[in-house]
C-alpha cells in the first residue's frame, strides 16, 4: 500500500521520470520469474498454478496433474497445497475414468463387431438350416419313394416267384404228360410194327394161296 502511494506521488511528481524505472523493474520481475528466483516466494506458485489451473480447464489434464505434482513437490508447505492436492486427485481420478471410459467404448466397439458377426453367422446358420430341411424334405420324400418302390419290387418278386414256381410244376405236369404221350406213342408204334407185320404175313399167306389155286 506504501509503496503504491509512493509510486503514485513519485508519478505525480515526474512522470517522465517514471516510465524507464517501470520498464526496469518489469524487466527484473520476469527474469526473476523466468530463472525461478526465491527472492519472491509467492510469484513462482502464483504462476505455476496458474499455468496447472489453465491445463486442468483446457482439457490437458496429463499436463495439469505433471504441473500440479511440480507444484507439491516444490511448494508442499504453501496455502492452496491442500486445493492443489484435491484438485490433482480429482484429475488424476477423472484421467483414469476418461481411459476406462476409452477402453470400454473399444470394448463396446470390439462387442458389437463380434455382435455383428454372430448375427451374419447366426443369420447364414438360419440359412443353412433351411436349406438343410429342405434337403431333408426332398430326401425324405426320395427314401419314400424307394421304399414304395422297393414294396413293389418285393410284391412283384413274391409274385413272379410263385408264377416260377407254377410254371416248374406245369412244367413238370407237361413233362409227365410228355413222358406218358411218348409211352403211349412208343406202345403204339411197337402196335403198328406189329399189324404191319402181321399184315405182312397175311399178304405172304395170301400169295402162297393164290399160287396153290
Amino acid at each position: 500500500m506504501a509503496v503504491g502511494v509512493a509510486c503514485s506521488r513519485q508519478r505525480e511528481r515526474s512522470p517522465g521520470r517514471l516510465r524507464p524505472a517501470r520498464r526496469w523493474v518489469a524487466s527484473l520481475l520476469l527474469l526473476a520469474t523466468l530463472s525461478g528466483c526465491v527472492s519472491m516466494p509467492i510469484l513462482g506458485p502464483t504462476l505455476l498454478l496458474s499455468r496447472a489451473d489453465r491445463q486442468a480447464r483446457e482439457g490437458w489434464w496429463a499436463e495439469a496433474i505433471a504441473s500440479y505434482d511440480e507444484y507439491l513437490a516444490r511448494f508442499p508447505d504453501d496455502g492452496a497445497a491442500p486445493r492443489v492436492l484435491e484438485s490433482r486427485d480429482t484429475l488424476a481420478a477423472m484421467l483414469t475414468a476418461r481411459a476406462e471410459l476409452a477402453r470400454r467404448r473399444e470394448e463396446v466397439t470390439r462387442l458389437r463387431d463380434e455382435l455383428s458377426g454372430l448375427q451374419a453367422d447366426g443369420t447364414r446358420l438360419r440359412e443353412d438350416r433351411t436349406r438343410l430341411r429342405a434337403e431333408a424334405t426332398v430326401l425324405r420324400d426320395e427314401v419314400i419313394r424307394l421304399h414304395d418302390e422297393a414294396m413293389r419290387l418285393r410284391d412283384e418278386r413274391v409274385y413272379l416267384r410263385a408264377e416260377g414256381t407254377q410254371l416248374r410244376e406245369e412244367l413238370t405236369r407237361r413233362g409227365d404228360d410228355l413222358a406218358r404221350t411218348r409211352q403211349e406213342l412208343a406202345a403204339r408204334q411197337a402196335e403198328a410194327d406189329r399189324l404191319r407185320a402181321d399184315i405182312e404175313r397175311l399178304k405172304q399167306i395170301d400169295l402162297k394161296l393164290e399160287r396153290k389155286r
